[in-house]
């Protein structure tokens, strides 16, 4: 029995909690195997979305609310892919970011949806979760102090001139498509000997070392866009510098090797590792410096290098793309007792200054306008398949490592980019072992504002959704 029939047969007793029915191209499949079926087209290009000085940040809770950025290190950016095929049409997003909360993105999306006829599971928002860059979303502080909405609307002209000009830049292409192998990835989340989960280095614990990679090169052979992911969260920096860390430093790397400018990191099922240039050998995780930040850059870059120079499938263009939202169920949601000691423990005066009082109270407040506390929390999920053989499974929310290997256990057939981070920031995603040894992808639900932890069994309702929409022929 192939795996992926095995993970079928082993869901089929899940539930699935879906609160909006799969969104599906109105079109069949447009390619039958061995069918060319006419030429794909795409465009790519990129728009600066550095902020200003002084803009608040997002990464550290600590850093976060002290000050905004004080300096500029490297510039942020939001890369764009537009392709199309028969009429079918998808646009690929990467930003230099830690969120786009779904707020935004459904505003980026409506304003994309508006100037270029796109429906929302035509349009995937990706973010490298970037922890040198501006705050946009809710996570931690940005859940409570006021947003800045002007960089906002930065973020948001930024984005349209960069689809337009993708848009305008787009021409046949071929593409290719692999999987490598990286090494940056390491667990945070070793055992403590005593049944709970300490935020360490693990070299034993599983992560997603697997570097999906796709090449879209044009008639002359000139390449139009790289695209590549790992599943590694860019935290080796702690300070007010902007800077896109590690993915940027790769970015630029690889296009330095290409001779043009097409490389597009998205970030995979990163929720529980770090780079490894600030772990390997150590018993606690180090801050990291600008030279391990770009040692991390030339890790991804020289891997990606070497995935490109294996065997790559050649994929046969036919986009299909599908968007859902599913209900992760929480946790029993504690009595209010346990929301009104948070506070307690806090002066009155000192809690605009304390998240965990911030976040109490928000729970309080919510319970004395008569409103129940969220009994789960929605999810969005999203696949796109370009062509036969090639698919990205796009998870709202942070996914840990095993994630990946269960979506790509899933689509073993195709070249699979299993990402996390998209349309969206979600929550933490741990797998039902995790619940019960605890640790910070366990334990840290309030600072995504939601009362309680996850339940077990998310893993169903989410692999089961992505089983419906294999069924219904994403590629």
């Amino acid at each position: 029995m192939k795996r992926r029939d095995m993970l079928k047969q082993s869901l089929a007793g899940g539930a699935i909690l879906a609160t909006t029915p799969l969104a599906w191209g109105a079109n069949p499949p447009a390619t039958v195997p061995g069918d060319a079926g006419g030429g794909m087209l795409a465009g790519f290009d990129r728009e600066k979305i550095t902020p200003p000085l002084g803009t608040r940040m997002m990464g550290f809770g600590g850093r976060d609310y002290k000050q905004g950025c004080q300096s500029i290190h490297d510039d942020l950016y939001v890369r764009a892919l537009f392709l199309e095929h028969k009429g079918q049409r998808v646009l690929i997003l990467a930003y230099d970011l830690c969120f786009v909360g779904r707020e935004e993105a459904d505003r980026f999306k409506g304003a994309l949806g508006r100037e270029f006829d796109l429906l929302p599971r035509q349009i995937l928002i990706n973010t490298s979760h970037n922890h040198a860059g501006p705050a946009i979303g809710t996570w931690y502080w940005s859940g409570y102090l006021p947003p800045e909405r002007l960089y906002v609307n930065q973020v948001e002209k930024a984005t349209l001139q960069a689809a337009r000009r993708a848009r305008e830049r787009m021409r046949e292409v071929t593409m290719t498509a692999g999987v490598g192998d990286t090494t940056l990835p390491l667990s945070r989340r070793k055992p403590d000997g005593k049944g709970g989960i300490a935020f360490a280095p693990n070299p034993e614990g599983r992560v997603y070392k697997h570097l999906p990679v796709c090449l879209l090169k044009d008639k002359k052979g000139k390449p139009v866009c790289l695209l590549f992911s790992v599943s590694t969260h860019p935290s080796t920096v702690m300070g007010w510098d902007i800077t896109a860390e590690y993915p940027g430093a790769a970015c630029r790397l690889l296009d330095e090797h290409l001779g043009t400018t097409a490389a597009m990191f998205l970030q995979g099922t990163a929720g529980d590792a770090n780079s490894s240039v600030i772990g390997r050998g150590r018993e606690k995780w180090e801050r990291g410096s600008w030279a391990e930040v770009e040692e991390g850059g030339q890790i991804v870059a020289r891997e990606t290098i070497a995935a490109l120079g294996r065997p790559m499938s050649p994929v046969i263009p036919g986009i299909r793309t599908a968007l859902t939202e599913v209900q992760l169920p929480l946790q029993p949601v504690p009595p209010r007792g346990e929301f009104e000691a948070v506070v307690k423990e806090v002066k009155p005066e000192d809690c605009p200054r304390n998240i965990r009082c911030l976040w109490a109270t928000r729970q309080l407040t919510q319970l004395d306008r008569g409103e129940p506390l969220p009994a789960s929390a929605g999810i969005l999920i999203q696949e796109i398949s370009l062509g036969r053989g090639l698919r990205l499974v796009g998870i709202e929310g942070e996914p840990v490592g095993v994630w990946g290997w269960m979506i790509e256990d899933l689509f073993s057939r195709d070249v699979t980019f299993p990402l996390g981070y998209c349309n969206g920031q979600g929550m933490y995603l741990p797998v039902s072992a995790m619940i019960p040894e605890g640790g910070y992808e366990v334990v840290s639900y309030w600072e995504y504002g939601y009362p309680s932890p996850l339940a077990t069994g998310m893993e169903n309702i989410v692999l089961n959704t992505l089983v419906r929409m294999q069924e219904r022929g994403t590629g």
